[in-house]
Formats: C-alpha cells, structure tokens, sequence
C-alpha cells in the first residue's frame, strides 16, 4: 500500500529535435488537430491528480516552449535537456529533487505519446503503489517476429513472451537515479527507463496497456495519431 508520505511526480522529457520528422521545427510542436503535439500529452498527464507536478524538459535553445498552453500552468516545472535522453531524465530527477522525497515515485512518459489514455496512466500508477514495485505500460506483438543476420531470417521467436514497451514507465525517484547514473558509468546502452533499472537486476512490472498509445516518430504518424484521438473522443462521447 502506498505511504501517506509518497507523492508521484512526472518528467516529460522534450528536448529532441526529431530529425525523421523531415520537419522544420522539433516533432513535439507539430500540430495535431488545434495544438501541438506536447500540450495533447501534458493534457493528459495533467488530467491525473494524483501527480503533483510534471517537468518539462526543453532544449537550452527552445524558442518554442513559451507558445504552449501549459507554459505558465501552476504544476509545470522546467528543466534543461541533455544529450540523451538518460541525461535529460536526469536533469528532470535533479530538478525534482527540490521538491519531492526520496522514496517518492516518478513517472516518466515521452513527449511525442499523445494518445496515452488517462486510464491506462492510472491503470500503472495503481499497480505500482500497490506492489511497491516500478512498473511500465507494455503491448503485446500480434505479428510474427523474425531473428535475422545477414538479411536472412535465422529464426522465429516466441511473441508470447515478448511485449512492446510503452510510456509512461514508474519507478521510485532514488531508484531510477542510481538506474541511470550506473547505466551512465558503465557506458551501458540505455532506451528507456525500465532498461536501465533491469541493469541492476531490478524487477519491472509489466502493466498491459492498450496499442494506440503510439510514439510520433515519422510524418506518417501525424495522421495516425490523429485517427486514434478521433476514436478515443468517439467513445468517450459514445
């Protein structure tokens, strides 16, 4: 059960510039639909209560930023990027750290994942308070999977044990930073959180969220999510 004195926290890690955009300006302020890709994904995270505050890590040279929505919202923080994404999370961490305790927990999630349902955030934030134990949202494969070498498929694997890791993913704040900062000292290769937290032989708890929640990453995905907010609107109003 969760202790009275933990408190969840949010870094949305935003310092990219998104080059397979093939776009003029970083992926993040693409607009979908009336607003950029970032205030759709800040909504979202914004819409949970139980999240104190949410920090936003931008680029030193973001001339961006300051046209969001949210810019001036009560429960936004900003941080400075890194180079990684490692190092922007944990210039988020840091920034925390003035705030929150600890033992509190902290939810990352990427700032091009706009579709992200509010349930599924609350879904994650659940599970891991119950067990006390980080968590992240995953999906699972439906195609076939191929191992290949050479161009040549080697092998098929077993898709029954393998998931797609989504954000957000949750993990208590000194856990993630040691996470980071070993996997950082190590010169260990790091893609998202939860790999990082593996590398200390943690245990991360997969919590099943739904597909839709897709990361913008190519031009063709602009529409894509566009279509999948559509019918997450139509069932809401349904």
């Amino acid at each position: 059960m969760q202790e009275k004195t933990e408190k969840i926290w949010c870094i949305v890690p935003a310092a990219g510039i998104g080059t397979r955009m093939q776009a003029g300006i970083p992926k993040q302020y693409l607009k979908l639909n009336t607003i950029t890709i970032l205030d759709f994904t800040l909504g979202r995270l914004l819409s949970n209560e139980q999240i104190e505050k949410v920090v936003v890590c931008i680029h030193p040279e973001d001339d961006y930023w300051q046209d969001s929505i949210f810019a001036n919202h009560s429960k936004i923080i900003m941080a400075a990027g890194g180079n990684e994404r490692a190092d922007t999370v944990l210039n988020g961490i840091h920034c925390l750290q003035q705030h929150a305790a600890s033992n509190d927990w902290v939810l990352v999630h990427d700032a091009a994942r706009p579709c992200v349902r509010v349930a599924d955030i609350q879904k994650l934030i659940d599970k891991a308070i119950e067990t006390q134990v980080g968590a992240i949202l995953v999906a699972p494969l439906h195609d076939t999977i191929k191992q290949a070498e050479d161009g040549f498929s080697t092998k098929t694997l077993d898709r029954s044990v393998l998931w797609r890791a989504l954000t957000p993913q949750l993990f208590k704040i000194k856990e993630l930073e040691l996470a980071l900062v070993s996997a950082k000292n190590a010169n260990n290769e790091v893609t998202d959180e939860a790999s990082a937290v593996e590398q200390l032989n943690k245990p991360v708890q997969l919590v099943e969220g739904h597909a839709d929640n897709i990361k913008i990453t190519s031009p063709a995905d602009l529409n894509l999510a566009r279509y999948f907010l559509a019918q997450q609107e139509k069932k809401t109003c349904g």
